[in-house]
């Protein structure tokens, strides 16, 4: 794939799943170096992810009426409990401040109302947390659920959100489960309508409920760090289409209303579970575009399927996927799992990594929320050292709580293009200085380097004054 082809600009996420032995942890805390190995595993993991150019990370951040932060609100999970204090070790911290040093966004993923099964084997806080928080909860099909009709619900969650903004410096909410469950047509909800659904039909009340829900964690989201993105994990599938009679669940039989989340502004993005292959993954992809309202659509890939366990779906399935995904413009795709990404399950890593994401990528400006670049960085200076180039630069001046990031460029010529995907080579660096391998550049004889600056609505600034490198090589 040509750079021309590769896009300066889209989401290039993970799922990073935190429950049931999955992708990290792969066993509790039991001991000071089982947190020592831990950490370094998911150090691995990140290194491994922007090696390959990624961009954003989604933690699963609260499981199943666990977290895995310190919160007043809701149990420590029992992977770190063991051996969990907060001056020791606290894992949401541990992965923002590591997911920002390497440039990646991390978002936190919050199960919404799915509290897990009646019966877990495994040792849960989820009954612990309902019994100290007085939730009001629904058992149904072996599964707890929080009851999205009663207003304390709503109460509670946006609470736990609150919490997490004030205490930590993410990049975004994303919600899971934000939806009442399958099959729901006996979903034990009956007292509840009858105390709150008012004259509304049941089937309305439901999706209302959400939609209420959703409405009142954007504005306060917003209200309190604007910048910090909403999104949810949402149904593949919108609405039954008369195009196909393939059997699917869509968004409309659990009471999600993505498209009216967008409309009315609602949301930054949402990402549709397109776990499908061919023509159930094609058509609807076109469906979601056409429900954007000026907000991206970042379809999520199922990567999971590509174990012989599961569907054994060959290679070029998940590859046409990626770039049907950029022919119809979407925001991005998000990967799940974590894990068959980082073992290169049938060589999904290295397609990425060689042939759709080969250069850094920015992320998608959010215009909606911020349309000013800001201004660009001042006094680039590079100096030759033994082995590196070292770049530095004046920072850019920020108001109020706002920090700038800044991407750094290569160009073989003064007239090179900073929209040309391949001369970007470091997107949203922290600090104000950036060393290069002299070895990087030689190849090149001469060369200029230029800094952009870059806030955290994704807005870009105009180049900086170049400064050029030649190579004694």
């Amino acid at each position: 794939m040509s750079s021309a082809q590769i896009p300066k600009r889209e989401i290039r996420a993970v799922w990073l799943t935190t429950n049931y032995d999955l992708d990290w942890p792969t066993k509790p805390f039991k001991t000071i170096e089982d947190i020592c190995k831990q950490k370094e595993n998911l150090l691995n993991i990140l290194y491994c992810l922007k090696e390959a150019n990624f961009n954003m990370i989604f933690f699963q951040t609260r499981l199943r009426g666990d977290v895995l932060y310190h919160s007043k609100i809701e149990f420590m999970s029992s992977f770190v409990k063991h051996v969990y204090s907060e001056e020791m070790y606290d894992p949401l911290a541990f992965v923002i401040k590591e997911c920002h040093k390497l440039g990646l966004e991390c978002h936190v993923w919050l199960v919404t109302y799915n509290l897990g099964p009646v019966k877990n084997r495994q040792k849960s806080y989820c009954s612990l947390t309902v019994k100290q928080n007085k939730l009001p909860i629904k058992k149904y099909n072996g599964t707890i659920y929080l009851d999205p009709g009663d207003p304390m619900t709503n109460k509670y969650l946006l609470s736990i959100v609150k919490e997490i903004l004030e205490k930590y410096d993410i990049d975004g909410i994303h919600m899971d489960y934000i939806r009442y469950p399958e099959h729901s047509e006996n979903f034990p909800d009956s007292d509840t309508y009858k105390q709150y659904g008012g004259k509304e039909n049941k089937i309305e009340w439901r999706k209302n409920n959400i939609n209420k829900f959703v409405t009142e964690l954007y504005d306060m989201v917003k209200n309190k760090k604007k910048w910090v993105q909403v999104s949810s994990a949402v149904a593949g599938v919108y609405t039954k289409l008369s195009c196909t009679n393939k059997k699917y669940w869509t968004a409309y039989e659990v009471f999600q209303d993505p498209d009216q989340w967008l409309r009315l502004g609602k949301h930054d993005f949402i990402v549709p579970m397109m776990y499908y292959s061919n023509d159930l993954f094609f058509t609807f992809i076109q469906d979601w575009q056409t429900r954007n309202y000026g907000r991206l659509i970042v379809p999520g890939l199922g990567i999971y399927r590509l174990d012989e366990k599961k569907s054994n779906w060959t290679l070029h399935t998940i590859t046409e996927q990626i770039e049907y995904s950029r022919q119809c413009h979407v925001g991005g795709n998000v990967f799940f799992r974590t894990e068959h990404l980082i073992k290169n399950k049938k060589g999904i890593m290295d397609v990425i990594k060689n042939n759709f994401y080969t250069y850094p990528a920015l992320l998608p400006s959010l215009v909606w929320l911020k349309k000013t670049p800001p201004d660009p960085p001042k006094h680039l200076q590079l100096t030759v050292l033994d082995n590196f180039i070292l770049l530095n630069w004046e920072s850019v001046k920020c108001f109020k709580k706002e920090v700038m990031f800044y991407n750094i460029y290569r160009l073989k010529n003064r007239g090179a293009d900073i929209n040309d995907a391949s001369n970007l080579i470091a997107s949203r660096v922290e600090t104000h200085t950036f060393s290069i391998p002299i070895k990087d550049s030689s190849h090149l004889k001469g060369c200029y380097y230029a800094i952009t600056s870059y806030d955290r609505y994704h807005n870009e600034s105009k180049m900086s004054k170049l400064v050029y490198f030649q190579s004694d090589f």
